[in-house]
């Protein structure tokens, strides 16, 4: 995947990744990019939500994938939108979470999400999950494990029959090695796709210390 997105992905793939990448945007790696891109274009989901937004990188990048692929899509966020962190984040003071999501949004020329201000253990976070069914859920929200474990119940709960649900951080209990400019994750989301998701789930790819399951065990 990090060859694919250097050499082989659309330029505007790669203008979006060097736009995060300036002030610290957003974080992740290039192939990951490369990723949504495959999944995106495989896949077309319509209904997508990510849990912690930070800044805005992964929805804005499935608005403009969708947007480009010719498709409708609805992408929506769950984020507490401040600097709240967990026992092995932190993030920078001093910013307006929400509207810089949608400024960046602004400045790639995407159309603005759907955003829930919200800690995902909020009662109104949980009815959003709960009350659709999800063709495409991105798990990004705290590293602690009893938080991302309630998250992956939940998400894994509201899928559609070919949704797709993406855990971040969570390669280092996998055959993953990483290179120099990449990283495995943190013990909370890996235990849990350790534990639970390559039991309970599909699992259909990984790409550094992201992991990309199907909603329904085959088989």
């Amino acid at each position: 995947m990090h060859h694919y997105f250097h050499r082989l992905a659309p330029d505007y793939l790669r203008r979006h990744r060097s736009y995060f990448a300036q002030q610290r945007r957003g974080f992740g790696e290039d192939a990951f990019h490369a990723l949504w891109f495959l999944l995106m274009r495989e896949f077309r989901p319509q209904r997508c939500l990510e849990i912690g937004v930070y800044r805005g990188q992964v929805i804005s990048l499935w608005g403009l994938l969708a947007a480009k692929l010719g498709y409708a899509a609805e992408v929506h966020g769950i984020s507490p939108f401040s600097a709240l962190g967990d026992g092995v984040s932190r993030y920078p003071q001093g910013i307006d979470y929400e509207q810089d999501v949608l400024a960046n949004h602004d400045a790639c020329g995407v159309r603005r999400p759907t955003l829930l201000r919200a800690l995902s253990s909020d009662r109104a976070a949980r009815d959003h999950i709960a009350c659709r069914a999800w063709d495409l859920i991105y798990i990004d929200g705290s590293h602690d494990y009893e938080s991302a474990l309630a998250d992956y119940t939940l998400c894994r709960d509201s899928l559609t029959d070919r949704g797709l649900l993406v855990m971040d951080d969570s390669s280092l209990y996998t055959d993953f090695r990483p290179p120099k400019f990449s990283f495995a994750g943190h013990p909370g989301p890996s235990r849990i796709v350790q534990e639970r998701a390559m039991r309970e789930l599909s699992f259909l790819a990984g790409v550094g210390h992201n992991n990309v399951f199907a909603g329904k065990k085959s088989g």
